[in-house]
């Protein structure tokens, strides 16, 4: 089992970003740094070993469909779990 760091600061991108987790499914966790387009629209870390968590101001669905068309991982290999919607979640 992985252990996952909560605590880790969160990266400086703007106080009202919106807290997300980009969770994949049965596929590895793909290199960002691949996808420059994606990588531009917050910050980002690596987060667990199929997870990234990241800050933006981009809506839920829309950053979905960008993942899916900048990477071309269908969407159902992949979560975006936003921290607004999930108080007492365990990614945040």
């Amino acid at each position: 089992m992985a252990v996952r760091n909560y605590f880790q600061l969160r990266p400086a991108f703007n106080d009202d970003a919106s807290d997300f987790v980009l969770h994949f499914i049965d596929i590895p966790r793909p290199d960002l740094k691949a996808f420059p387009r994606v990588t531009k629209l917050g910050d980002w870390m690596a987060y667990g070993d199929t997870d990234y968590r990241f800050w933006s101001h981009i809506s839920k669905a829309d950053f979905t469909a960008v993942i899916a068309k900048e990477t071309g991982i269908d969407p159902s290999h992949f979560e975006v779990v936003d921290g607004q919607d999930y108080e007492d979640y365990a990614y945040f």
